[in-house]
């Protein structure tokens, strides 16, 4: 079973000028990825690790264009 593990981090953007609300983590935790398992089944363990007060339907994944990504997750 294959894995990619990456930083991860949320970023609150429902108040831009607020940032007391839900502050960022400073040193964003590490999460592994199941690459057998797709993302969607992934994103809800994201979100409770991180303690994002987002809903989950709301989330969205960015990875820096310098970093290779599996690109057949649950496959």
């Amino acid at each position: 079973m294959a894995t990619v593990q990456y930083r991860i981090q949320y970023l609150d953007d429902t108040d831009p000028f607020n940032s007391t609300n839900f502050p960022e983590p400073t040193r964003p935790p590490a999460y592994t990825f199941l690459t057998s398992v797709p993302l969607i089944n992934q994103i809800a363990g994201v979100k409770r690790l991180l303690k994002a007060p987002h809903r989950v339907s709301l989330l969205a994944l960015y990875h820096p264009p310098t970093v290779q990504v599996p690109l057949l997750f649950g496959q």
